[in-house]
């Protein structure tokens, strides 16, 4: 711990692994893990206790790539799982169930996803969800977690773009750096949150396991 006697939540977040259909631009099209993604986020898991499963509880994001495994995480080890409606995946609009090449195909020479990757804070999916709204969506989800955690070690079940928005508010970083993480599938990150008598703080221990 960095402050003595300081009251410390653990948060293990955790990308879902590969959906059926492979890679493409997937946003909040409800698409339920391959038999890959599966394998991908059993290892993670395993890797992340080794010596035996080590949250309190479990918070997920409502889609079906997380929610699934969530659960059947859960009644593996006796787990209690929150679904969180606000840790959805950023809507993509006129990109969702589409590969790159094809979304790119609809800009006529424009690369917007490009331009999104580059800097959320001035580009948005077409038709999609407005980064700074997902941001604040998700802000106000990992501060409802923090105020009331499940428990001392919590596990979080979510996205790509959903552990980029939480790691960027803990950084403090701009919005231009929403997306400033490639995280593959089935990665893995621990936050440590800890209350003391300066006030709050939270502490990246590492990203992208």
């Amino acid at each position: 711990m960095r402050f003595p006697d300081a009251e410390v939540t653990t948060l293990d977040l955790i990308r879902h692994g590969e959906p059926v259909g492979g890679r493409m631009l997937r946003g909040t099209t409800d698409h339920p893990l391959s038999e890959r993604g599966w394998q991908q986020m059993q290892e993670a898991i395993e890797a992340l206790g080794r010596e035996g499963p080590p949250w309190d509880a479990i918070v997920t994001s409502p889609l079906s790539r997380c929610r699934q495994f969530a659960h059947w995480l859960g009644e593996l080890h006796d787990l209690p799982v929150t679904v969180v409606p606000d840790l959805a995946e950023m809507a993509l609009g006129e990109w969702e169930g589409k590969t790159h090449a094809e979304a790119r195909a609809l800009e006529a020479g424009v690369d917007r996803q490009a331009a999104l990757w580059s800097d959320p804070s001035r580009h948005a999916p077409p038709g999609g969800e407005a980064p700074a709204s997902f941001d604040a969506r998700v802000g106000n989800a990992w501060q409802a977690l923090l105020a009331r955690p499940p428990g001392r070690h919590v596990l979080v079940v979510c996205h790509l773009f959903v552990t980029n928005a939480v790691l960027r508010q803990v950084l403090e970083q701009p919005i231009s750096r929403l997306l400033a993480f490639d995280l593959p599938y089935a990665a893995t990150c621990r936050i440590r949150h800890e209350r003391h008598a300066l006030g709050e703080t939270s502490l990246v221990e590492w990203i992208g396991r």
